[in-house]
């Protein structure tokens, strides 16, 4: 037997209870602690642009969760830290190689080296989605796990992937074949991505009627207060408290203050890839097609970039039979996006139970990173050009916690009072239990109760805070001198009819990773 459960066994009348509740605060404390201290410790050493620590603690960090809750977020972690090392010069991470690697034996080219890192991120992306799909072939939640995050917090549950997650992993993938010359498979992770985007609508709406659902039930009685009678939980009334629902509406403002909307889960860095393979690659007028109303959408988007206009007209020649050529591409990948902290908001539970008024409640906020290059300055042809912003992953973030704010209010709501009649309950049967069952069990339920009042805070912490791009004409020399920050590169462009760059700042003191291939 644990030996708190020895301790508490040897106390009058409500060893139980009292173990229980023991064994749920280790049970639900230490999960989250642990996740949030090892995210924390990956995403200080990541951000700090010191790549190949941060290849030693995802592979870690990957390794040690292969069976947890996390696995799919780790992944996603371990995709993009391999993508970014594939765009990093020679030094910076560890000589690796692999399937593009020489078969002779000889040196491994710093081509080789970047390829083998794709490879490898796209099989660490292949992995987390093997599991979304997995999670999504479920018709419905594990009803076991729905209670147990009923009773303790919504962090207990398996990291399914938000939709953004789902979005960018195809996108990545997508860009990386693109890389790789593999136009098949560039096309089969577009159209993932696009499928991706319409399938979150239908899923939110559903997630939203499950909400109402529950919420419903709750009203109709099918909550117990402290004395056993059915006591209904209004939601609704609880989020009009004079004391919750200000607080509420300032969390959902705060993460949502500087938000662009371009739709629900909708990407515009997505759409643009989409927009440029499809009018690059297009296999007969439906693909050119698809090239130019993709480019449109892109277009309605971002109506301030002022690149985009000149990529419609440009699509629609491909559309007309003219195929592009003489164009240069370059995107700036650059900050980092949202962190997710937690919010504590008291929540009135003295509509189901007459013992406790209010109880804490812990909701998730975005916190955004505001320490980022703004702009990448592009010399060509004795010319100067700025990025401008094609996606701000920020607004795309926010939009989907827009989206899932109401879900999350409901389920919280409910749990608070679940917690609540717990409490009560406890604390009735302790006042028959004497002074020290008494003791006993108030220092239990109130670790329980501060153990599972926790948000869940999980994100995927190595997306950029925004994808911007320039075009500008292929030079005669094929000499660009790219400039961020205090660090700049010149760069000879390969051989090519359109031409991508692609540059990675992941903070302001960590150095630009660039890369570059011929699209065609």
């Amino acid at each position: 037997m644990n030996s708190r459960c020895r301790f508490f066994a040897t106390l009058p009348r409500y060893p139980l209870l009292a173990c229980s509740a023991s064994l749920l605060f280790i049970a639900v404390a230490s999960p989250a602690a642990l996740f949030k201290k090892s995210a924390s410790d990956f995403t200080g050493i990541y951000q700090s642009g010191h790549l190949a620590a941060a290849l030693t603690s995802v592979e870690k960090e990957a390794a040690a969760n292969a069976t947890s809750n996390d696995y799919i977020l780790w992944k996603l972690e371990q995709g993009a830290t391999l993508r970014a090392a594939a765009l990093a010069e020679p030094g910076l991470v560890p000589a690796i190689s692999g399937p593009a690697a020489p078969a002779s034996g000889g040196a491994s080219t710093p081509a080789d080296v970047s390829n083998a890192y794709l490879q490898r991120s796209m099989t660490a992306y292949d992995q987390a989605e093997e599991k979304v799909n997995s999670y999504e072939e479920q018709a419905k939640v594990k009803v076991g796990a729905e209670v147990g995050a009923t009773l303790t917090n919504l962090s207990t549950l398996p990291y399914r992937g938000r939709a953004y997650d789902k979005v960018l992993m195809n996108a990545y993938k997508a860009l990386s074949y693109m890389q790789l010359g593999q136009r098949d498979n560039a096309r089969v992770e577009l159209n993932r991505a696009l499928q991706r985007q319409k399938d979150a609508v239908a899923e939110n709406e559903k997630r939203i009627a499950e909400s109402q659902e529950t919420a419903q039930k709750a009203k109709n009685g099918e909550v117990k207060d402290e004395n056993g009678k059915s006591a209904s939980y209004d939601s609704d009334k609880a989020k009009s408290d004079s004391k919750t629902g200000p607080a509420l509406d300032a969390v959902l403002a705060a993460s949502t203050a500087n938000m662009v909307s371009y739709g629900d889960y909708v990407n515009p860095f997505a759409v643009f890839l989409d927009a440029l393979f499809f009018t690059v690659y297009g296999e007969g007028g439906s693909d050119l097609e698809r090239g130019r109303k993709s480019m449109e959408r892109v277009a309605l988007m971002v109506p301030g970039n002022p690149y985009v206009k000149d990529d419609l007209a440009l699509a629609t020649a491909a559309a007309e039979g003219k195929a592009p050529e003489g164009v240069t591409y370059v995107f700036f990948e650059t900050g980092s996006g949202p962190d997710r902290d937690e919010a504590k908001i008291e929540i009135p539970t003295y509509l189901v139970s007459s013992k406790v008024a209010y109880v804490g409640a812990a909701f998730p906020k975005l916190k955004f990173n505001p320490n980022y290059i703004g702009a990448l300055g592009i010399k060509a042809s004795g010319q100067n050009f700025s990025t401008a912003t094609l996606a701000s992953i920020d607004s795309v973030i926010a939009n989907d916690f827009k989206n899932e704010w109401p879900v999350v209010v409901t389920k919280t709501l409910i749990s608070s009072a679940t917690k609540a009649i717990a409490t009560a309950t406890a604390q009735k049967t302790a006042d028959h239990a004497g002074l020290m069952g008494s003791l006993v069990t108030r220092v239990a339920v109130t670790a329980f109760n501060s153990a599972s009042t926790h948000a869940d805070t999980r994100v995927w912490s190595s997306l950029p805070k925004e994808f911007q791009y320039a075009r500008v004409a292929t030079p005669a020399d094929r000499q660009l001198l790219l400039a961020a920050g205090n660090d700049s590169r010149s760069i000879t462009l390969v051989p090519g009819a359109v031409n991508i760059v692609y540059v990675k700042s992941i903070s302001p003191s960590s150095p630009l990773l660039v890369s570059q291939f011929a699209l065609k």
